[in-house]
């Protein structure tokens, strides 16, 4: 049987412990799983969106650096290859490379975002009991969330 561990205890004594335990949780939109099928790709996105709303530039582009964004996710750049992929083919971001200095950057499609996200509710809706009140079709604004903000 495994000993008791006393973490309070091994916080003060190990130094890597503090620093692992106290980075911040991950959290990402969970309507972004719906629109891509992807955990990962979801995951990314939310980094993505966050990244665009801090962005200096006025066009939308970000800078993107994969090792920042391994620390800021948990994300391997194998699994952000993969789940940029995803996105790519989805038409939900867009990318461009800088020749000089080399560097990644980004936008987000937010016109493709908002309208997926449109699709996969009215799919649920279709799916479910919706009240007969309710019409997906209606011209009301589909969302007060920080995409509506940032676009």
């Amino acid at each position: 049987m495994n000993q008791p561990v006393d973490l309070l205890h091994a916080l003060e004594h190990e130094p890597e412990l503090a620093l692992l335990v106290s980075q911040p949780p991950i959290a990402f939109h969970r309507t972004f799983v719906d629109i891509t099928q992807s955990a990962l790709a979801a995951l990314l996105l939310s980094a993505y969106l966050e990244q665009q709303e801090n962005a200096l530039s006025p066009d939308g582009w970000f800078e993107v650096n994969a090792t920042e964004l391994e620390y800021r996710t948990g994300l391997s750049r194998r699994e952000q290859i993969t789940a940029r992929k995803t996105l790519l083919d989805k038409h939900m971001i867009q990318e461009r490379k800088c020749a000089f200095p080399a560097r990644l950057e980004m936008r987000i499609d937010f016109d493709r975002v908002s309208h997926e996200i449109l699709l996969a509710a009215r799919k649920r809706t279709q799916r479910s009991s919706a009240p007969a009140s309710f019409s997906p079709s209606s011209n009301s604004s589909p969302m007060a969330t920080p995409l509506a903000r940032a676009h």
